[in-house]
């Protein structure tokens, strides 16, 4: 009984009291140790110990994986051909233009993003998964430690995620205003389309109709493209409410688009003095179903699935809440440590370099995040609530071997609309045949809505998304379609690596460079020059 009393004191941080043997006395002296104070020192040792003990965990995990992914290519190169085939046929398949030059249509089927069954059907890719946990793991005690040794406190981006969504009140309204707005598209388009009826098929009133209302279906975009971002700079909503404000504008700019350009024709070509059916022109049940559906192409039905998981649509989210906290985490251990005295010190190439190598990992790592968290957890759950079947929100780009295949694969939910709203009226309509200028138009208005999102969300233009589209990521959609395969998948790893890391420092050091540094003395300079290339003042001047 005594030695349980022992070990119960134990563990509580205390030291049982024991006999002396060197001198006569019943109990030794007691030191601060021995009356359960803990110091400094002892947390230190103790973190550190569970620090090793964690990656050792996980290099035995690592060791274990790799012996069974050994074990395994045998049976894979015997059995998994069929299934590559399979795979390569659902994922990359492609169909050539026809003799009348027009590309074929998106087709949506019931089927799974590529993830989901990779993690469902390949044994050894979940341990891969539940390692990566394990170093966020290891990530998340370091900071613990650093913390409660430097600052006595444990933050964990808690504080970034609060002051990211302080004013979150006025995101919700602003969303609830452009949501509003957009229902009214489909109240004065289907005002146009059934008043059209009336007006006789060959009388000059149906031109002068059309063209009305495709004027104000002009202005009405182009207004809704300016007053959010309006309202979002003069709100001073913070980076990450901004980026939620218009993410959400561009996306329903383009969802309007396909709607309005995907039924207009059926309304421009039906005769109603001449067919005996009505007008095709879909209920209101359909336009609010595609508001909220994960795809940018308007069609009136989709596959649907007949149930709904819902342990699968409380894990997505919860994968969205954790990525979010990672993001968060990201920012304050790696990128504010890094970026938050920028211009404070003399800005010289000695200090520059090293800070923009050590960003080409959290470059890398916020990528593959966003990626993740949006374009599978996100879609992924939104489409079971919604018993959307065809959740092929992205393909195997991490295979690819060419840019031009990266591009296509990586986001397919932003590909197929440029393909199919851009891309397809300019080759067969606009410019007939000529794959060039479809091709360019469609990177051309990618990148301007990239760097759009990312002037409005951060209220700086600093064209370096814009720059790095056009400049460097549509030659290489040329350059690299001749390579081998492992070059080519090598390469397309370390572009990817590299220029994300390059994005990261470029608009970490203009942000900052915007609060520590003085600005040009005009709204208009301060607003369309860099500021990071001429902050070489040791003063900073808080604006």
């Amino acid at each position: 009984m005594s030695s349980d009393k022992g070990i119960r004191r134990t563990r509580r941080g205390e030291i049982p009291r024991t006999k002396s043997t060197d001198t006569g006395d019943d109990h030794q002296p007691l030191t601060n140790e021995m009356t359960g104070k803990i110091s400094i020192e002892d947390v230190r040792e103790r973190m550190q110990r569970l620090q090793q003990d964690v990656l050792a965990q996980i290099t035995n995990r690592l060791d274990d994986l790799v012996a069974e992914v050994v074990e395994g290519i045998e049976d894979i190169a015997h059995s998994g051909v069929k299934r590559t085939r399979a795979v390569e046929k659902l994922y990359h398949d492609k169909k050539d233009v026809g003799d009348s030059g027009r590309l074929p249509e998106k087709e949506f089927r019931i089927r799974n993003s590529v993830l989901t069954d990779v993690f469902n059907d390949v044994k050894h890719v979940r341990p891969i998964y539940n390692v990566w946990l394990m170093i966020l793991l290891s990530l998340f005690l370091h900071t613990i430690s650093n913390d409660l040794i430097e600052k006595g406190e444990m933050n964990l981006g808690f504080l970034t995620m609060a002051a990211g969504l302080a004013k979150f009140p006025t995101v919700i309204k602003l969303w609830s205003l452009m949501f509003k707005s957009s229902l009214l598209v489909y109240i004065f388009h289907s005002f146009w389309a059934h008043q059209r009826l009336k007006f006789h098929p060959k009388s000059s009133l149906v031109k002068v109709w059309d063209k009305l209302w495709l004027l104000i279906f002009l202005g009405y975009q182009l207004t809704f493209l300016f007053l959010p971002a309006k309202a979002v700079i003069a709100a001073e909503l913070p980076p990450p409410s901004s980026l939620i404000i218009v993410m959400e504008q561009v996306r329903m700019v383009m969802k309007i688009h396909a709607f309005v350009r995907s039924t207009s024709p059926r309304v421009t070509s039906y005769k109603a003095h001449t067919e005996g059916r009505e007008l095709n022109y879909p209920g209101f049940s359909k336009f609010l179903y595609f508001m909220f559906a994960p795809t940018l192409i308007y069609r009136d039905s989709y596959p649907r699935t007949k149930t709904i998981s819902w342990r699968f649509v409380v894990w997505h989210f919860i994968e969205v809440g954790f990525e979010m906290f990672f993001v968060a985490f990201f920012h304050e251990r790696f990128i504010l440590p890094t970026y938050k005295n920028f211009g404070i010190e003399p800005v010289t190439v000695n200090n520059v370099l090293p800070q923009i190598f050590s960003s080409f990992l959290p470059g890398l790592g916020l990528y593959l995040c966003g990626f993740y968290c949006l374009l599978h957890s996100w879609m992924n759950a939104w489409a079971e609530l919604l018993k959307f079947g065809d959740r092929m929100y992205y393909k195997d780009w991490w295979n690819s071997v060419s840019y031009g295949s990266f591009y296509r694969n990586w986001n397919v939910v932003i590909h197929d609309w440029l393909y199919t709203y851009i891309y397809k009226d300019f080759y067969e309509i606009i410019f007939p045949r000529k794959k060039a200028i479809a091709m360019s138009s469609a990177f051309f208005i990618s990148a301007l809505f990239h760097e759009y999102i990312l002037s409005i969300g951060f209220r700086m233009f600093y064209p370096m998304m814009f720059g790095v589209f056009l400049g460097t990521g549509y030659p290489l959609v040329w350059l690299t379609q001749k390579r081998s395969h492992s070059f080519g998948n090598v390469f397309l790893w370390f572009s990817l690596l590299f220029g994300n890391g390059v994005l990261l420092s470029a608009y970490s050091m203009e942000y900052f460079a915007r609060i520590n540094c003085p600005g040009f003395g005009s709204d208009l300079k301060d607003v369309m020059f860099p500021r990071s290339w001429m902050c070489n003042s040791t003063k900073a001047v808080n604006s």
